[in-house]
């Protein structure tokens, strides 16, 4: 990577980045601080992936974190707001919102892409590690060649999920449920 580098950042690279990912440029300089590339960042420069894409993919993460693990992550360009307070039983409602839409999407595009985005978003595999987890029977160069291809597909039908999503909660707000199949009714069946 041909980023210019102050001594201090040098030293947190060293500690931070292994040899193997800084020979191969698997990491970027966020805010100052070196950062392991994602998948999704790695798909973007590589042109598979559009930044819509990339950004219904942020949207998935941050509704995910909220809804499963509790705690917020802002943009980097979230303008604080002090005005409006949450009580325990608001909060709460706001992580279920979060969760229907994370669960909207594992309806739409099914349990295979929600792992697939549990695997890059969450736990920040690589494509070799997904590969291998995929497609244990593959050689590592095709189990990673089709974990990416897989990843990018699945990112790529993202948008048109949250679309789905917006067009579906639309419609509950309107008291139309009977025009629709209840995606949640047919997501407790298959348990």
């Amino acid at each position: 990577m041909t980023q210019s580098l102050t001594k201090e950042t040098k030293r947190i690279l060293n500690t931070v980045v292994t040899p193997e990912r800084q020979k191969r440029s698997e990491w970027t300089l966020q805010h100052g601080a070196p950062r392991v590339r994602s998948a999704v960042k790695t798909l973007l420069s590589s042109e598979y992936i559009d930044q819509e894409a990339a950004d219904a993919a942020d949207r998935w993460l941050r509704a995910y974190n909220l809804g499963k693990n509790d705690y917020v992550e802002y943009a980097p360009n979230h303008t604080a707001n002090t005005t409006v307070r949450h009580d325990a039983v608001s909060w709460q409602m706001l992580r279920a919102v979060s969760w229907r839409e994370v669960a909207f999407i594992r309806s739409h595009l099914g349990r295979q892409a929600h792992q697939l985005f549990e695997l890059m978003l969450v736990d920040e595999k690589s494509f070799k590690d997904i590969g291998g987890i995929m497609f244990p029977h593959l050689c590592a160069n095709a189990a990673n060649t089709r974990a990416s291809a897989a990843c990018a597909m699945v990112i790529t039908q993202l948008p048109t999920a949250f679309r789905a999503y917006e067009e579906w909660r639309k419609d509950q707000s309107e008291g139309a449920t009977k025009s629709r199949d209840c995606w949640m009714a047919r997501e407790m069946a298959e348990k």
